[in-house]
């Protein structure tokens, strides 16, 4: 029995000396392993030595970057408003793309082949008259590209079922967001919105800022709107109309309107700080997620947007940024809210108390592509619409408003 206590008592004294020894040997592994690893410098330059390697291989093994072909032209232009016939990844990487390793183009002979190419994007806008591909890979995506509401689609989509794999367009449930601009968090650089279900900060009703304060003290008129496209099927006109009508001046610039201001001319961008109280938001259709750049346009000013359309606008900017006339029965109580404001400049204020938190960045749709065709889930799995038009036109769109006018 002596024996066995002693044997116990050495097991237990050999256990806790291993545990010692351990803990030291882990204490010395941390200092002369862990700790000098936090040199960050350290680990950029071994990440990017191993980076460079992993493209050589790449290369040795024949891999090559995504092509992307914009098949079509965007309305009559043939460069979708960017630089130049064909990007490389250099441009990818000067805007700061996440994944850079594409080449997009508008030249129908940069490859040998159309099948050669990754991905083929066409504008469904407006109706293609040019010759469709003659012959198709399995391993390619046909990309459905669309920044108009589907009240404004002239090309009917009902021939191209099973056609597109992808759809690039500004609404939410789309394959890549084809939008005007996100909003990004100042302190996490994060993108916050638009998003189905984005998490704001709150801080609408304890906001105050004195200077710009004394900026808005100086305007005198009460609305501009910007509009050259009349007769719109939401009936915008109409709702200006009655909101003149219900004695609350909007001066209307553009075709639609007496007075002129041409487009990007510094003196229409200043007035906008410093002369209007309130900038009329108003889209031409009433659909989801349909949200142009006329909001972006009075956000980067001074100036509160008045907006009217389909949108759920907290998808896109925090509540407190703006004013939704569907928020109101009838246009005599809006007009009553937008004079109270005037009145009371200390409540105006409180509209602009977003932009201690979040900024403006324009997006670069590009990127989102060239980062879904680098995606494995995304490569692997096939997928095709086999009804787009009614994943374009179900339920998109209402002819009827919330507000009486």
């Amino acid at each position: 029995m002596a024996a066995l206590l002693d044997r116990k008592v050495h097991l237990k004294s050999m256990l806790l000396f291993c545990a010692a020894v351990l803990l030291v040997g882990l204490f010395f592994i941390y200092n002369t392993c862990l700790v000098e690893t936090i040199n960050s410098y350290k680990v950029l330059d071994e990440h990017n030595r191993a980076r460079a390697r992993q493209v050589e291989q790449d290369v040795g093994q024949g891999k090559r970057p995504r092509y992307i072909l914009l098949y079509t032209s965007f309305f009559e232009d043939n460069l979708w408003g960017l630089p130049a016939e064909t990007l490389r990844p250099d441009y990818f990487s000067m805007g700061h793309c996440p994944v850079t390793d594409c080449v997009q183009t508008t030249n129908h002979q940069l490859l040998p082949s159309v099948t050669d190419y990754d991905a083929v994007v066409f504008h469904v806008a407006t109706r293609w008259d040019g010759p469709l591909p003659a012959v198709r890979s399995p391993q390619q995506v046909y990309v459905a590209a669309e920044m108009e509401s589907p009240a404004h689609t002239k090309h009917t989509l009902s021939l191209d079922g099973s056609y597109f794999n992808w759809t690039m367009t500004y609404r939410l449930d789309s394959d890549v967001l084809f939008n005007y601009m996100n909003i990004v968090d100042l302190e996490s650089g994060e993108v916050i919105s638009p998003a189905l279900r984005p998490a704001w900060r709150n801080g609408f009703y304890e906001y105050s800022n004195t200077t710009i304060a004394e900026t808005v003290s100086g305007k005198h008129k009460m609305a501009a709107q910007f509009v050259s496209h009349c007769g719109a099927l939401s009936g915008r006109d109409r709702l200006v109309k009655k909101i003149q009508s219900a004695g609350l001046q909007v001066d209307v610039y553009g075709t639609c309107g007496p007075l002129k201001c041409p487009r990007g001319n510094s003196e229409c961008n200043q007035m906008l700080d410093t002369m209007y109280w309130f900038y009329l938001s108003f889209e031409n259709s009433l659909c989801v997620d349909y949200v142009t750049e006329k909001l972006y346009n009075a956000l980067e000013h001074n100036i509160v947007p008045i907006v009217f359309g389909g949108a759920d606008y907290n998808r896109f900017m925090p509540p407190g940024s703006y004013i939704n006339v569907q928020d109101y029965a009838t246009v005599i109580e809006l007009v009553d809210y937008l004079r109270y404001l005037v009145d009371n400049p200390t409540e105006y204020v409180k509209y602009f108390w977003w932009k201690e938190h979040y900024a403006l960045e324009r997006t670069n749709w590009h990127c989102d592509l060239c980062v879904k065709l680098h995606s494995v889930n995304a490569r692997e799995r096939v997928q095709y619409y086999r009804n787009i038009k009614a994943w374009w036109y179900d339920d998109a769109c209402t002819a009827k408003s919330k507000i009486e006018f």
